[in-house]
This record gives C-alpha cells, structure tokens and sequence, in this order.
C-alpha cells in the first residue's frame, strides 16, 4: 500500500514536472503573438496582425496583468531590499539567460544614517536617509551615531552584514524593516 502510493505520488509529481516543462515562459507568452506576426508575408495582413498584438498587450499592462521593468527599476528594488533574506524571484535572479548578460547583487551600500536611537542592550537602531529601511546592530555599541553620519553596510558570510558608522568601528548588524 505505501509502495503504491509513493509510486503514484512520483507519477503525479513527474507530469507536473513534464507540464511546467512544455509550458511557455510568461514572456514567451507577450512576445509569442508579435513572434507570429512577423511570419506573415502580406504587408496589409502582417500590420492588422502587430496592431492587434500591440493593443493586447496595452489592454494586459493597463489591466496589471503584465509590467514592464527596466534595469534601473530593477536595480532600485534590489538596492530598497538589501539586507532582507529573499526567495530567489526569476525577475530578480540577476542574469539573463538568453543574452547571458549578468547584473550584479548588492553587496554593499553607502548612504546617511537619517535618525538613530539606542535600544535595549546598548543596541542601536538606525534609520537610512535614501530609502525606507531600518537596520540594528546584533552587538552593544558605546556610542549613538549622529544623524546625516556616512554609513557603509557590507555584506559578510553566512547571512551577516556589518556596519561601518563614520568611521568608527565596524559592528554586525541586521535588517529590520
């Protein structure tokens, strides 16, 4: 009975995984119609075929069933979510596979600290002038940094990151919000 049913979970498990295989990626799926009007000889035939793709996919991106991002967008969210522990996101994975183009992760920032205040433990909790981010130190700190002081967070091994206030010494620390 358990052998039958680990067989049959594989089995489903396997034509998912066939499934999800042959399915088309959803940018194949907005690219695909213009795709098919580029095969289509006749001028008249061929135009009617782009403007009908082209209205469609105006129609999807003001129904916010598709967006359009560029690098920069993409660069900003990756830099706004720095520090977080993320799920790996297709959009944000940092390659392209077609053209093999890779863009970079964030693996430090330099920015302002905007407000700082001492929390328990003689931690401290800083927030970031450019961007709507919160960071902690995980150690004591003898010290409230100043706001508008040069921050340096950098990304260490093993999930950690450290912080370079002004300067002064550089202490663990980890994102909060």
């Amino acid at each position: 009975m358990i052998v039958r049913c680990m067989v049959t979970a594989l089995v489903l498990t396997m034509s998912v995984g066939a499934e999800a295989a042959t399915s088309p990626s959803a940018s194949d799926r907005v690219l695909q119609p213009f795709a098919d009007c580029r095969a289509i000889g006749a001028p008249d035939a061929r135009l009617a075929c782009f403007d009908k793709a082209a209205a469609s996919l105006e129609a999807a991106v003001a129904a916010r069933d598709v967006r359009i991002v560029d690098r920069q967008e993409i660069g900003r969210v990756k830099r706004s979510l720095f520090g977080f522990a993320l799920p790996r996101v297709a959009l944000f994975d940092g390659g392209d596979r077609k053209t093999g183009r890779d863009e970079p992760d964030f693996t430090e920032i330099d920015t302002t600290i905007a407000s700082a205040r001492r929390v328990e433990n003689d931690r401290i909790e800083l927030q970031l002038a450019d961007e709507d981010a919160r960071w902690r130190t995980t150690e004591p700190m003898s010290f409230t940094p100043r706001n508008g002081a040069k921050i340096h967070i950098r990304k260490g091994a093993l999930g950690n990151y450290f912080l370079s206030i002004a300067g002064e010494r550089t202490v663990r620390g980890m994102r909060v919000r």
